[in-house]
Formats: C-alpha cells, structure tokens, sequence
C-alpha cells in the first residue's frame, strides 16, 4: 500500500504542476499577437497586477509658512482637525488679497484687507478660548502618540517636532502626547500649550507666553526679561507646545520668531514640541521628527473607517453594501483625516448614499463644516488659501495645474517633468509646491492627495497646451519603452492612469488619432493593461469614423485577443466574426487579406482552447495555417504550429506534441527567431518531463533557460529553472533541486513575481517532504499557503492544504492531517471545476483515514475522489489509483481489520 501510495502522490504532484502551468498557458494564450519577428503569439509574459510587488500606502512632507491672521479666533479641535469659527471681525487677512470658497449652493467671498498697524491685545481668555481639549474620536495615531511620548520622556531636555500636511491631525497628536501620563509625570503639570495661529510675531509670542504661564510683570523689567528669568530659574522640567508655528514662522518677524525659539530651547529644564506644515523644524534646533523623514502619514484604511463610523453617529446603518461604499469613499478621500471628518458629518442629516452622491457631484465643496469656511473647516478654502499665501502663480499655477490633471503625478519627477514641460524653473516651481502642503514626494515623484487634485482640476483646469504637450509626451514614452516587456512593465504601471486620462480626453474631443493607433497597440500587449486598450480602441472606433480600413481591422483582431484574455468569449468571437464576414473565403484573395484570415482563425483558436474545447480550436488552427502559408507569413506559420503542439500536450498527446514542436523549433530556426526556438525547446522539456525522460527533459530545459537569460526574459528563464529543480527532486538529486528552485525563487523576487516566489517554496515543501525532513516541509507549504493566500490564488491554498495533510499524516499527526484536508476541501467548494485537486485530496484524506483504521470513511473519500477523477474525462490513470486503494481497504476488510 505505501508503494501505492507513494506512486499516486508523485503522479498528482506531476499532474498538479501541469493542472498549474495550464492555467498560465491559458491566461497567456488569449493574450495580443505580437509583431511579426518578435515573440509569440499569446505568449504573455506578464505578470498579473495582484502579483506585483507593490510599495506601501504614499508618505508625504508638505510646505511650512503660514501666515493667517487670525483676529479674535474661537478655535476648537476634534479628532486631529481643528474647526474655526471666527467671530467678531469674520476676515483672513492674506496680504490685501481676495479669497473665493464655494460650499453648498452659496458662495462665501472674503475680502483681506490689510494688516492694522496697531496690535490687538490677546487676552488670557482668548487663548483659553483657542485651546482645544483632547480629542474624543482619535483612531489609529496610537503609534505615533508612543513614539513622541518616549522622545519626551528621555532624560533632559528634548525638542519634538510634529509635521506634516493641514488636516493630518497634527494638534490632535500634540494633545494626546501632552496629556500621556509619563509625560505629565515628568512634568509635572507644567506642560503650556500656545495656539500660534493667534500670535504673528515675537512679541505677541512673548505676551502670550506670559499669560500660559501666570507670570506677572515686575518693575523695570521687560516682557522677554521676566519670561526668560522664570525659564532659568526653573529647578523642573517644563514642556512647552507650540501648535501651528507656521503662522509666527511665516510672519515678516521670522527672524525674531527664529531667535525667540532658539534663546528659549536654550535652557536646560525646557523641552518644546511643534506642530507646523513643513518638511523640517523651525530654526537650528536638532528636532526628533514624528512619524518618519515625511512627516504624518494618512491613516490606514481599518482606522480610517473607524474614524468614519465614530463621527457619522447612529444614523450610519451597517450593510454589507454600506461597508463597501464607505471603503470606496474613503479611498477617494485618501484617507485624510479632515476630509474623512468632514465627510462623515453629512452622515447624521443624510443617508450614505446620498452622501456617495454629494462627493461624486461636488468633491470637496461638500467638504466643509458651518456657514463661515475656515482653513480648518473647509478644504477648499485651505487649499485656496494656500495658493494666496504661497503666491502660487503664472508658471507655477501652471504647474500645478498640470499636475492635477494627472492621478499617477509626475513619477520619477527630475527625469519625466523637464520632458514633458520646457522651463528653467521647474525645480524651484516645484520646491514652492512641495512648501505650500499641495503636492508631496513620494518614491521620487510628486503626487496630490485626492481631495486636493479635485479642487485644483475644477477651479484651476489644465490648458490645452499642456494637454498637447503632455499627449506628445506619453507618445513617445510608450515608443521609448524597453523592448524586453519585463523592464518595461513595472515603468509603464507607473503612469497607466495618465495615459488613460490624456488618450481619453484627446480621442474624445477629435483630437488626430493616427498616433494613437500605434500607442494604443503597444499598450495593448500588456495584459496587466487589457482593460485600459480595450476602452482606448473602443474609443478610436467610436468616434473616428474616417479612420483606415487596415487600421480598424489591426483594432478589432487586437480588442478580440484582449476580451479573449479577460474571458469575455462570446465578445471575442462576435468581434472576430465582425471582421471574417467582410471577405470571401470562396474567391481568389490577395497576401493581405489571406493573412487577415489567418489571424481571425488563429483568434477563434485561441478563444476554443482558453474553454478547452481542443478540437474545434485544432479545426481554427489548421484554418489559420493554411491562410499564413498563402499569405506566405513565416512567422505566423511557426507560430500557429508552436500552438497546435500546445493544444496537443494539453491532451496529453504527447508523441504527436513533441513532432508538431520540433518542426516549429525548425521554422523558427529558419527564420532566425531565437526566442521562438527558446520557447519550443521549454515545451520539449516539459514534455519530456512528463514521460520522465529527464536526462532529454535537462537538456531542453537548460538550453531554454540560457536563451532567455541572454534575451533578458527573466520570468521564461525563472520558470525554467523551476522546472529543472522539480527535475532533479523526481529523481532524487535534492541538492541540485534545492539549488535550482532557490535560484528561481531569487529571480522571481528580483522582477516582484509572487506567484512564482510561492511556487518556489511549494517546491521546497516537496523537496523537503521526500526526504523525510517533515518540519522543514510543514514551514515550507504554510509559507506557501499564507502567500497564495495574500495574492488570491485560492485554488493554490487548496493544494497545500492538500499537501499539508498528506505531511501530517506521515508524521502520524491525524488530527492535523483532517484539518488540512478538510480546509482544502472547504475551499474547493467554490471551484467545481478543479477535478484535479479535488479528487486528490479526496484520495489522501481516505488514506488518512485507513491509516486510522476509520475504514467505512476511507471507503467514502476513495469513491468520491474515483467518481470525481471519473467525471473530469482525462484522468484515467487517477481513477486506476482510487480503484487500486479500494482493493487494499477490501483485503485489510476480509482480514479482520475493521475497529470494532
């Protein structure tokens, strides 16, 4: 029985990898024809864009210098935003200028006027007044609370800076920091809070100092006199908070401002901590930085949408459509904690669908919070008012403008932006945006968040020009992508929004569409990118009716291959039809329009093999052959044979498999196209690995393995190595397998491939398994298990469940062993069609369970993986191994073994 046992496991494990490499053929097989003379046909060898390595949610600095008037300011703050409510005099002061803020149905306009020469007074009750309390809803900032709360509390002076962009919930942290109990503990109760927003200059800095601290003053002293004689007579550590320092520091007295910050950060019981927009600490002082080099993060989605739910209310019903939708917006918000406030509030007078409605209509006008907008109640006033503060003008309005127009941003920003806009002072246009909070670095390209590239698009829209300028742009980024699509694929996601949003608006409104047709081509041949060309095409059809007949047939054999990839079958096979019913098949044709033909058959093809149905997809391929060979197309020839030895190794025909390849390997060879020779030769080891020929399957493998490092295709060359290592293991040469699956692993996490990097530690386990080494083997299919997990491949979860059963069960651990199996066989219920894996686990589980002497239970599982490798058609040999096991559970049956 064990010799049985061993047989059927190292069979499925052979049929499991092939069950595998099918399902890539078939993602690959619908996918675009290249060019001729490039690589083949459908053979894409891109990686899918859940696989893709990704970096982590974008981190931003933003501007410092703020240089608001705030007069007779009310200001209260409520989970890491602060609301401004100004009373008495309802003005902002920005150097004489107007400022416009459009909430609702009414437009707010307010006009600056200038600066009096004489200073109101601030009281102790204004600033009492401008002090907010600490938060309530404060959601997932808890981190960073821990990180400043152990700066402040280290021995001796320290000097904290908290910075970011407005609305990031700087104050909010500032506060729970404050009222930490270390910190209070260290010092104790003389912790001062300074709302700078009321004060603009030194003096005022000073005054309010004064009036925090309840220091009266003495005769024949000055103001600074007594504030710094209490500093340094002070025998207690003392912290002192100054929150939104971007207002002094901005002021025409920053010199001053500077010089009072330094003096008093000079006194050795005096800690400070700052919150302020910027991406640096005010003055010389060497501040510790909250957060990381750039500043406050955005909230993650978990706490984002807690904050959501806490400010919404009870009004907020829970669904599962409600949940959705709630994630959705809050994408959209990018997770600002303002934006998410602001938005949440509209929840407890209408209803989340409304609200869904209100954002999708207005963006950020809904962003605001009661009748009088401030930069702390309104996005948009804020993101006005810093345009006003900041001079954001001519050239660098123009800039920004630009800059909204795009989602992706400006990537790699000093190589992209000097192509795309001419001007000697991008750099330093780009330097006032970074300092004005309104665009932020991220991995060496500059972004907006999302509620800020909305405000901007609607009030400030991007010229024509630009547009122009940025369509020549993408143009010839698209011409200029690396030929090896490895290289080029990671480039182009960076900037597949952009070329999306541009093609669009310029298709749309009649722009020429001549250079289009090629772009849109290129792109087209990235399967990550299907549904991007798809719309493109669709668009090109649609509104340019004058366009060449040879062009629209290229569009509508390209957007057949692509529906084929998506499995959008009956579209494909109506848009190929729609194209084939244009010529007579009957009549005497000319080359071009036989190799029309050709390609419309080679489609049908590929869309009959991605369903299995082989032989109708035999029937197209041997249409489309015979019309390559009357449009005397060489490659198309070697291309359609290359697929119909696949369409037979996927019937396990391998003898006619192997003949159809070598005679494609030859018509490459001929034509001197070396990558389809390297691709004929894969398939030839494959096969031979099948019929465990290894030796012949070693050298295939091999030799296709150095063609593809030399043509750069590391993905080819990964899977190559891959193959040779489950080679080697078959044979027992762990070492060498060891060696060539480690190899592969490397490869696939140099080009971000998770799949394959799963693979490689499925293969491990394997590895490991057949030489008893049964922990190492359990590490290596939970590691695998947990990654397939994260990139969604849920049927490949399943097989290592499967796989860690059958390892339990060696190591006689029976109840692990039916846990694996029986999650397996829970998560298979969704995928009727997986015969293959399904059936095999049936087959171990009742292993299992003749092992444990469970003898009526092994009977069912045996029937039921025999009835379920019967139905699939192909798996004769399988249904054989369940028969076998029913024989042995019969003989251990008439012996007496049954437990009583």
């Amino acid at each position: 029985m064990k010799k049985i046992r061993r047989t059927a496991i190292t069979a499925l494990q052979k049929l499991g990898c092939k069950d595998r490499k099918r399902e890539k053929t078939k993602q690959e097989h619908g996918h675009i024809e290249k060019t001729a003379g490039g690589s083949l046909s459908g053979l894409n060898t891109q990686i899918p864009e859940d696989q893709m390595e990704r970096p982590t949610n974008p981190q931003f600095f933003t501007g410092s210098h703020n240089s608001n008037d705030f007069r007779e300011a009310v200001i209260n703050n409520t989970a890491g935003n602060q609301n401004t409510n100004v009373a008495g005099n309802q003005e902002i002061n920005v150097a004489g200028n107007q400022i416009t803020n459009v909430t609702g149905d009414q437009i707010i306009k307010y006009e600056s006027k200038p600066v009096s020469d004489v200073k109101q007074k601030i009281t102790a009750d204004m600033i009492a007044s401008a002090t907010p309390p600490v938060p309530i809803v404060f959601k997932g900032r808890e981190g960073l609370v821990d990180q400043g709360v152990n700066i402040l509390c280290q021995q001796g002076p320290r000097f904290l800076a908290i910075l970011g962009a407005g609305g990031m919930g700087k104050t909010s942290l500032a506060l729970h920091i404050m009222n930490a109990t270390s910190v209070k503990d260290k010092f104790t109760g003389r912790c001062y809070f300074i709302p700078c927003e009321l004060f603009e200059d030194a003096e005022s800095l000073v005054q309010g100092l004064l009036h925090v601290m309840k220091l009266t003053m003495q005769e024949n002293k000055s103001k600074h006199e007594v504030l710094f004689d209490h500093l340094q007579s002070a025998h207690s550590d003392l912290l002192i908070v100054f929150d939104n320092f971007e207002t002094p520091w901005n002021h025409d007295d920053s010199i001053g401002v500077k010089n009072l910050l330094e003096k008093i950060a000079q006194r050795v019981k005096v800690s400070l901590m700052v919150t302020m927009r910027g991406p640096d600490g005010p003055g010389d002082i060497q501040w510790e930085k909250l957060g990381d080099r750039y500043g406050i993060p955005i909230l993650l989605p978990v706490p984002a949408k807690e904050a959501f739910k806490a400010f919404a209310g009870s009004n907020l019903q829970s669904s599962d459509d409600s949940e959705a939708q709630i994630d959705s917006l809050l994408n959209q918000l990018d997770y600002v904690p303002l934006a998410i406030r602001l938005s949440a509030q509209h929840v407890r007078r209408v209803k989340l669908k409304a609200l869904i409605s209100m954002w999708k209509k207005g963006k950020t006008s809904i962003l605001t919070e009661g009748r009088v907008p401030g930069r702390l109640t309104s996005v948009s006033f804020s993101i006005d008012l810093s345009i006003q503060i900041f001079k954001i003008e001519r050239r660098t309005l123009k800039l920004l403008s630009a800059i909204s127009f795009l989602p992706d941003g400006v990537p790699f920003w000093m190589k992209y932006l000097p192509q795309m806009f001419q001007g000697e002072e991008l750099s330093f246009n780009v330097s006032t945006l970074l300092d004005s909070s309104l665009i932020y670095e991220n991995y060496e390209g500059i972004k907006m968040l999302a509620p800020v590239r909305e405000h901007i698009d609607l009030n400030h829209p991007i010229s024509k020009d630009d547009v122009d300028q940025l369509e020549e742009f993408y143009i010839q980024f698209l011409q200029d992508l690396p030929e090896n699509d490895m290289e080029a694929q990671p480039v182009l996601q960076l900037h597949i929004n952009n070329i999306e949003k541009i093609f669009k608006a310029q298709i749309s409104g009649g722009h020429p569409i001549t250079s289009y047709i090629s772009a849109v081509k290129k792109l087209a041949g990235f399967g990550r990118f299907v549904p991007v060309s798809i719309d493109l095409m669709d668009l090109i059809l649609q509104k340019n009716k004058d366009i060449k007949e040879e062009d629209k047939v290229d569009l509508k054999l390209i957007r057949a291959y692509n529906l084929c990839w998506m499995g959008r079958f009956q579209d494909a096979e109506a848009q190929v039809m729609s194209v084939k019913e244009c010529f007579n098949e009957e009549e005497n044709i000319s080359q071009s329009e036989a190799d029309i033909l050709g390609r419309c058959f080679e489609t049908l093809q590929h869309i009959f093999y991605a369903q299995d149905q082989y032989e109708k997809a035999i029937n197209m391929n041997q249409q489309a052959q015979k019309y390559f060979k009357q449009s005397e197309n060489q490659w198309a020839q070697a291309n359609s044979m290359y697929w119909l030895g696949d369409i037979n190794y996927m019937q396990d025909r391998y003898k006619k498999a192997s003949e159809i390849f070598s005679e494609a390997q030859q018509l490459f060879q001929q034509i001197e196209n070396e990558l389809g020779v390297a691709e004929c030769l894969k398939k030839l080891g494959d096969i031979y690995s099948m019929q465990d020929r290894y030796d012949e399957a070693i050298e295939m493998l091999s030799d296709a393995q150095k063609q593809f490092e030399t043509f750069g295709n590391q993905l080819r060359a990964a899977e190559c190595l891959w193959s040779l290592g489950d080679l080697y293991r078959r044979q027992g040469e762990y070492d060498e397998a060891t060696g060539m699956i480690l190899k592969a692993q490397k490869q696939y996490k140099e080009i971000g491939y998770k799949d394959g990097v799963a693979d490689c530690l499925w293969a491990l386990g394997d590895t490991y398994d057949d030489q008893a080494q049964y922990d190492k083997a359990v590490d290596m299919f939970s590691n695998a298990q947990r990654q397939y997990q994260i990139i969604g491949k849920i049927v490949d979860v399943a097989w290592c469940y499967q796989r860690l059963g059958i390892t339990y069960g060696s190591q006689g651990q029976y109840e692990k062993a039916n846990e694996a199996f029986t999650e397996a066989l829970e998560l298979l219920k969704g995928f009727p069609g997986e015969k293959c894996c399904h059936g095999g686990t049936l087959l171990h589980f009742g292993h299992l369970f003749l092992d444990m002497k469970d003898f009526a239970e092994a009977r069912r599982k045996y029937e039921e993986a025999k009835d379920i490798f019967y139905s699939h058609g192909q798996l004769e040999k399988e249904v054989n191994y369940c028969s076998e096991a029913l024989s042995e559970l019969d003989e251990a049956e008439a012996a007496g073994s049954i437990k009583e």
